[in-house]
């Protein structure tokens, strides 16, 4: 009763491992190791290098010594690390070498989360005498002890200690058993670590996840074992493994069963029996189940327990989104009841849970939240409301901006445009001109004011094409400009500048250009000014005077004017000081011109004064003799004696001068100003006597004309009087720096004149021009030349000279020039050459590109109908070898109906094949040659591939040269020696060109004739399944011919149960009738009494029925022997065909096991 009680709870928990809706569920256990030979390691392996040689006993104290050779891994004397896997195969082990005295370590790469089972270890020969066994959770960039085994722990570990741990955090010491009298023999080490933490009071689900996940496991053994000591040779001490087994699964954290195997993976021998994939259950999702599925993250993901599923709940998003997020926020929040946050929510819904409408829409009062039409596009307008477009849940309406109107709050108020929902009042004000707009207000949606009449732009601020807004003016006017002067009728907005053509100025281009006067049509004159001293436009466009910037003065504006510091031509206001000695100046000037008027003349006017005098006498002369020739009014008479009057104070004031004043020195300057003024007076002249004639005609008597001419003449002689003086300084400067240049030229001249007679005379003896002319033009010339003297030829070669031709030597800077300049042209042509092979290489290379894409697209399509044609052969011979089971069962069966049996065999020999048998044959012989004889694409891709990257070099390493080619070529410097290299590598990257075209054209050969052989096969297999195709209706026909006999024989068996019945009981009412017929025999009296009237007649009628029964059963046996015959002949007949249809099946079984190999190796190639 207690084996049965544990056999039930061991059902139990087996059944919970792999039941996931009771709690944690848990895949079975496989090794780990097999299908990852190559992720095993070992750091010491023996042979590795050459033989050697392991002594071990034999028998009693005898010992032999084989040889251990690992260089051949394939070898029997090879020990290597893969020779552990438990598909080695027997007498297959791994050993180290003799005597390591490091540690020895054996380290198995998951590269994945696994669950570790179990670990055993068969140890061969020494055991071991101390070893830790190791586990990573992060591909070995750390390890933790899993579990220490020795034979002395505290001697090998002292400090770990030894007793079963209490607690997950806590590791040990396992004393290992001693090893006996023979250490060599085998010894097994099992790890479990569930067993090893079985006393810790915590769930199995929280044990496997603590101690037993790992991405990759190590045993490190730290201590050769004990071996006993024989006389003679010692005894090899080393380390070795017969077998390791990691039993463990894909870690799923308790929510898968099963791990998802890989795909044909039975069809590889060493393939990987534990996939790292988890078919993932509780709506998680990952390689190890580690996350919750994209809808189901409304609580915190956790490992499942026992008990407890902890299956993900799905998020609550109505029905609008395809994934959520965990947000713990949230989940603390809601009192750690809902934590998810729906993401990308769909039908117009916004939210955590998409449970509100999208700005824009409004709930949809026919609908409900978790429907599709939830929502419905709001009435309002996105960019006019407060809120986004979002109506009133209750009624409906819009709530407006600021500057917005409208039922939808859709458009501007008036006055305002530019709805906007980046504008928090939705309008922007209109901003008319008051002087270009006819009002206030704009359009609502361009914001274009009513402009007036020559204006426009958006504001109406600006003028039309052809006129312009003068300042303060509330008008455009026309720009009048030139036509013919200007470029167009277009003018400056502001200033109403016209643009015009060379040669002209003003506003309207029918001046003169700035800094020029006079009449543009006869010539324009330039300004006589200092530009410093001017305004921009120079001069007045009429007479020419220099129109001065504010303090300056002079007639060239380049003085600065009277109260303005003497620092032209910044002239700057000088300081106030000044101003008050001025004042005081002036009235000094004043006082002193009071006084000079009492002076007496100074006698001898004509004194030293130059010619002042005498021409201011000639003047006074003329002025009285136009007097005297005129007759003049009262009031002109007056005035004219009045200026007569100041003549004769002027010429006192000269005799004045002349007395007090030292002789003068005469300068240049006074004698052309007085030119000027004498030129004045003959102007003068000439327009008096025009005056004097115009007079003598008129009857008129004013003479106001002419006596304005001759105040004007006055003053204009003042004019030239004050110029002279004011000329004086100038012209004393002018004497002064010509002095000062004439010492200097004394000073410096005579030094430069000696030095210029020396050069002349060295020139004549040097520099020597020779050589210079072999390094620059590459001269033949041997006699010297200097710049003096150069005699007996040219000095540089003569043009049409023959350049120097490549392997020749060049001299000089221009013939290598011209060979540069030839070398340039050829690698040019090169370049271009290669240019264009390298454009061809390109194209041929996408061309072969797209080839190996297409045959590796036509395999992946023959791979994929290669498994669905697998596939439906193999339910197709699966329902034959059942339907000829049945058939087999059928005939077999002794209890079927013998007629039905007929039935059924005339119809297998009417049956007749879409094919005969030896067509069929040949047909599957044809389709095996096929499938031996299809390319090996994987190989032709593989080879391909690498083919292709070195096109794709050469091709790079063709550009990269041409690049550094034309690099050379703009370095002049360089340019020679880097010519010989550039074209030995055109020349090389020319026969690279070649070679990777050649390349290419074999890729496509190679491909195009894989492309043509996939053809045959796919076409093979559509006439297989066009074959088998019409045999599938008559299996249904002879199924369904067989489930009918097959409830016949049971209505058969029934009957024949039922007549077997009634036999039994005919043939004991017959036996009772003929025990009583002999009884009634014995009681009858003898013959002749009488009494046999109808007795006799009872037992005679009995006697003939039992007689008519007896033959009719003997007929019906009869009859039965001779059908079983003939059922036994058909029977055999069947029997016959079935083994034809066996042979059959064993083809076709072998044709579908090369059909699935060439999938699986069509399936895994790799282009």
């Amino acid at each position: 009763m207690r084996i049965f009680l544990l056999v039930a709870a061991i059902a139990a928990v087996s059944q919970a491992q792999t039941d996931c809706s009771r709690g944690a569920c848990y895949p079975p256990s496989n090794d780990l190791l097999l299908g990852r030979a190559h992720q095993l390691h070992a750091s010491s392996t023996c042979g590795l290098t050459g033989a050697e040689v392991y002594c071990t006993p034999y028998q009693q104290r005898r010992m032999k010594c084989c040889p251990c050779d690992s260089r051949n891994p394939s070898g029997q004397l090879a020990h290597t690390v893969q020779d552990v896997l438990s598909t080695s195969g027997p007498n297959r082990w791994w050993q180290s070498k003799k005597e390591v005295q490091s540690p020895v370590t054996l380290e198995l790469d998951l590269d994945n989360l696994f669950q570790l089972d179990n670990l055993v270890l068969s140890f061969k020969g020494p055991r071991p005498g101390a070893f830790v066994i190791e586990r990573t959770q992060d591909n070995g960039r750390t390890w933790q002890p899993a579990l220490y085994l020795a034979t002395d722990c505290q001697k090998a570990f002292p400090g770990v200690p030894t007793t079963t741990p209490l607690r997950m955090d806590d590791t040990y010491c396992y004393t290992l058993p001693p090893t006996g009298t023979n250490p060599y023999q085998d010894h097994i080490i099992q790890f479990s670590p569930l067993h090893q933490y079985a006393y810790v009071p915590v769930p199995n689900s929280r044990k496997i996840e603590d101690v037993s996940g790992l991405t990759g496991l190590r045993v490190r053994m730290t201590e050769l074992g004990d071996v006993p000591r024989l006389p003679g040779r010692s005894l090899s001490r080393f380390y070795a493994l017969k077998e390791m087994r990691v039993m463990g699964s894909c870690m799923c954290h308790g929510h898968a069963n099963r791990c998802l195997p890989e795909t044909y993976n039975n069809l590889l021998p060493n393939s990987i029996q534990v996939n790292p994939q988890c078919d993932c259950q509780h709506n998680t999702e990952g390689v190890n189940c580690e996350r919750c599925a994209d809808l189901y993250n409304d609580l915190p993901w956790r490992p499942a327990e026992e008990g407890n599923t902890h299956t993900c709940q799905r998020c609550d998003c109505n029905n609008h989104a395809q994934r959520c997020r965990f947000d713990q926020a949230l989940y603390e929040a809601s009192g750690r009841r809902s934590g998810g946050v729906c993401e990308g929510c769909m039908h117009h819904t916004t939210g955590p849970k998409c449970d509100q409408c999208a700005p824009g829409y409004q709930p949809n009062p026919h609908s409900r939240m978790d429907r599709p039409d939830a929502c419905i596009r709001c009435i309002c307008s996105a960019e006019g409301t407060v809120n986004g477009g979002r109506c009133d849940d209750s009624t409906g309406s819009c709530q407006c901006k600021v500057n917005v109107e409208g039922p939808r709050c859709d458009r501007c108020k008036r006055g305002y445009y530019g709805l906007s929902a980046s504008n928090p009042l939705g309008c922007s004000k209109c901003s008319c001109s008051p002087d270009g707009s006819r009002s206030d207000f704009c359009d609502q949606v361009t914001g274009q004011c009513p402009c007036r009449s020559h204006f426009h732009g958006l504001t109406c601020e600006e003028c039309s094409k052809g006129y312009w807004k003068p300042l303060l003016s509330e008008r455009c006017e026309p720009c009048g400009c030139d036509p013919t002067r200007s470029y167009s009728d277009t003018c400056d907005q502001v200033s109403g500048q016209c643009e015009c053509r060379p040669g002209f100025g003003g506003r309207t281009c029918t001046k003169c250009p700035d800094n020029t006067y006079g009449d543009a049509l006869l010539g324009c004159q330039p300004c006589r000014c200092d530009v410093e001293g001017t305004l921009p436009e120079g001069c007045d466009k009429q007479t020419g005077a220099c129109l001065c910037r504010p303090g300056v003065t002079g007639a060239r504006c380049d003085t600065c004017s009277r109260g303005h510091c003497d620092s032209f031509p910044a002239c700057e206001i000088c300081p106030s000081c000044y101003f008050t000695l001025d004042t005081q100046r002036q009235n000094l000037s004043l006082a002193v011109e009071k006084l000079y008027t009492s002076f007496p003349s100074r006698p001898g006017g004509d004194g030293d004064l130059g010619s002042f005098g005498p021409r201011i006498f000639n003047l006074l002369e003329k002025l009285n003799l136009i007097r005297n020739s005129l007759a003049l009014p009262p009031s002109t008479a007056e005035e004219v004696d009045d200026a007569l009057s100041q003549l004769d104070k002027l010429r006192d004031q000269v005799a004045k001068v002349n007395k007090d004043l030292s002789p003068l020195e005469r300068t240049p300057g006074l004698d052309s100003e007085l030119d000027k003024l004498r030129a004045l007076l003959d102007r003068l002249t000439v327009e008096y006597k025009n005056k004097k004639e115009a007079t003598d005609t008129s009857i008129s008597p004013d003479n106001t004309g002419v006596f304005s001419a001759i105040q004007k003449a006055y003053n204009e002689s003042t004019d030239a009087a004050k110029k002279v003086d004011v000329s004086g300084n100038t012209v004393k400067e002018s004497a002064d720096v010509r002095e000062e240049t004439k010492d200097l030229q004394n000073q410096v001249q005579p030094a430069n004149t000696r030095d210029l007679n020396k050069l002349n005379q060295s020139m004549a003896s040097r520099p020597d021009l020779t050589p210079v002319a072999k390094q620059v033009c590459g001269s033949v010339r041997s006699e010297p030349c200097t710049p003096l003297q150069c005699e007996g030829g040219e000095l540089c070669p003569p043009e049409g000279t023959r350049p120097c031709k490549k392997g020749e030597k060049c001299v000089g800077a221009l013939p290598l020039g011209k060979r540069a300049d030839a070398d340039v042209k050829d690698v040019k042509d090169k370049l271009d050459k290669l240019t264009g092979k390298i454009t061809e290489s390109a194209e041929k290379l996408q061309k072969t590109q797209d080839t190996a894409d297409q045959v590796r697209q036509s395999t992946e399509e023959l791979s994929n109908k290669m498994k669905q044609a697998r596939d439906e052969l193999e339910e197709d011979l699966k329902e034959t070898r059942d339907t000829v089971k049945e058939l087999k069962d059928f005939l077999s069966d002794p209890s079927s109906n013998l007629t039905h049996i007929q039935e059924v065999s005339d119809w297998i020999l009417k049956a007749k094949l879409p094919l005969s048998l030896a067509a069929l044959k040949r047909k599957l012989e044809e389709l095996k040659d096929l499938a031996a004889n299809l390319p090996d694409s994987t190989a032709v891709l593989d080879e391909a591939e690498p083919q292709l990257d070195t096109a794709r070099k050469l091709l790079k390493e063709a550009q990269d040269a041409r690049d550094t080619a034309l690099g050379v070529k703009t370095d002049v410097d360089t340019l020679l020696e880097g010519f010989g290299s550039v074209e030995g590598s055109l020349s090389d990257l020319e026969d690279k060109l070649q070679n990777s075209v050649d390349l290419m054209d074999q890729l496509n050969k190679n491909l195009t004739k894989a492309k043509d052989q996939l053809s045959p096969a796919e076409k093979a297999l559509d006439d297989v399944s066009t074959l088998i195709k019409p045999m599938k209706p008559q299996l249904e026909e002879l199924k369904d011919l067989l489930k009918e006999g097959d409830q016949q024989a049971q209505d058969a068996q029934e009957n024949a149960d039922d007549a077997e019945g009634e036999a039994a009981s005919a043939q004991q009412d017959l036996k009772s009738l003929l025990e009583q017929l002999d009884r009634l025999k014995d009681l009858a009296p003898p013959s002749g009494s009488g009494t046999e009237g109808p007795v006799g007649d009872r037992l005679a009628k009995l006697q003939q029925d039992a007689g008519v029964l007896a033959n009719t059963t003997d007929t019906m046996l009869k009859a039965m022997e001779g059908k079983g015959v003939s059922l036994k002949q058909l029977q055999d007949e069947i029997l016959e065909k079935s083994k034809k249809l066996d042979g059959l099946d064993a083809k076709l079984k072998g044709l579908l096991e090369t059909l699935r190999k060439k999938a699986h190796d069509l399936s895994i190639c790799q282009g």
